[in-house]
């Protein structure tokens, strides 16, 4: 079976948009391509979908003029020529992952999905708000927007054009025969609410890792490797202060109000470096910032005697699953996908959104508790063997594919 998977990159997000997973969909029966708009792997089971010269420069100002027009993900009318392309006429299934970036159309989506049996995984609420990517405890998703209370949450509207927007968005899906991916049951759940998505068939996959590579390891060379002085208790974070979804912010405050500890604590943070600073003589702060090597990336795990990951809003949360298969417990917010994924409070621990205190309390119970970081970090690693194998991941979409293929019959040569 031939699968075409239309994402705005191949590399980037690729354990997310089936890039990562090529061989174990091969293993299954399953030969996956890809049409991107940033193509970065040197491979060929990737290509440009509109390899035109210019087209980046006028896509650009496009996104730019929709900004000024409030406005998203409607003037990129590329996305019309996927049919001209030989991946997508041979394909016999489509599959989109990410294409609310800017550089497709939506309106092309009803005409595309008549074309082939077509599936979206939605990565994030976008599709079911008028304008933001995470409503963050708002609830007018529910009733078609308008009145907009955060207009400048991604992607940020001059004026409230949400009640539009939502409406169109609406009248899209309506016309689009297509069945709709999750990854969690958070997500499922607002999916089954949206007026948007209102009749649409939903299937929950929840994304898979190596766990071959994920895994427990020797917790004392990498934190040897790392320089985390002798009898520390280390928690690892990912330090993303610009976005207004990670909650790392609530994390910073949480290590203010840490009082009494007995431990000393090292801190290991990901992304952006200098956002502990203050903190320094206190605790050991180590912050590895940007990581792409793939031993340093499990070193950050692995010597690791926790994980917070303190985001207000998320659709599934990757590194949560990355620190459960090395056998880390992690400390997530209620109000999100991570409760779910983490299964608090068997598994993970779980604390009300946005509160400090009680995050900072939560950290304490595991700083100062080695028997439960011990129990937790085992039943994680058994919640990944058990939920989030990439090879089940795969057998799951491989399924999928073949029985929303099944459902449907149409023309099959791309032609309109």
């Amino acid at each position: 079976m031939n699968v075409t998977q239309i994402s705005s990159s191949d590399v980037i997000g690729g354990r997310f948009n089936g890039y990562g997973i090529r061989h174990l969909l091969a293993n299954e029966g399953i030969v996956s391509t890809h049409l991107v708009w940033n193509k970065l792997g040197k491979d060929g089971s990737s290509s440009h979908f509109f390899p035109i010269p210019g087209s980046r420069h006028a896509t650009s100002a496009l996104i730019r003029i929709e900004d000024m027009l409030s406005i998203h993900g409607r003037t990129a009318l590329q996305s019309f020529t996927l049919p001209l392309h030989r991946q997508f006429q041979t394909a016999d299934l489509i599959h989109y992952h990410i294409i609310h970036d800017g550089y497709f159309s939506l309106d092309a989506l009803p005409w595309l999905s008549r074309r082939k049996p077509t599936i979206w995984t939605v990565h994030d609420p976008w599709i079911f708000t008028g304008h933001c990517i995470y409503p963050v405890g708002c609830e007018r998703w529910q009733i078609g927007c308008g009145q907009c209370p955060r207009l400048d949450l991604p992607f940020a509207m001059r004026r409230d054009r949400t009640e539009q927007d939502f409406a169109w968005k609406r009248n899209i899906l309506l016309k689009s025969d297509l069945e709709i991916v999750v990854a969690s049951e958070s997500m499922r759940r607002m999916a089954a609410a949206s007026p948007i998505a209102r009749g649409k068939r939903l299937h929950v996959l929840p994304f898979g890792i190596d766990l071959q590579k994920f895994a427990p390891g020797d917790a004392a060379a990498a934190r040897a490797r790392l320089g985390i002085l002798p009898g520390r208790i280390a928690i690892g974070v990912r330090a993303f202060p610009l976005s207004p979804y990670k909650g790392f912010e609530f994390f910073v405050e949480a290590l203010r109000r840490l009082e009494g500890l007995d431990t000393p604590l090292a801190i290991v943070t990901t992304n952006t470096k200098g956002q502990l600073n203050e903190f320094i003589g206190k605790h050991q702060i180590i912050d590895l910032g940007w990581v792409n090597d793939e031993s340093l990336i499990l070193d950050s795990y692995q010597a690791l005697d926790m994980f917070v990951m303190p985001s207000i809003a998320e659709a599934f949360g990757m590194m949560a699953i990355e620190a459960m298969a090395c056998g880390k417990p992690v400390i997530v917010f209620d109000g999100t996908s991570l409760p779910d994924i983490v299964r608090a409070p068997e598994v993970g621990v779980a604390v009300a959104r946005g509160d400090t205190e009680a995050l900072a309390d939560a950290i304490k119970s595991l700083v100062e508790n080695k028997v439960q970081r011990e129990r937790r970090g085992l039943a994680g690693r058994a919640l990944s063997q058990e939920l989030y194998d990439d090879r089940l991941f795969a057998k799951r979409l491989a399924d999928l594919y073949r029985s929303v293929a099944a459902r449907r019959t149409g023309p099959a040569d791309g032609t309109p």
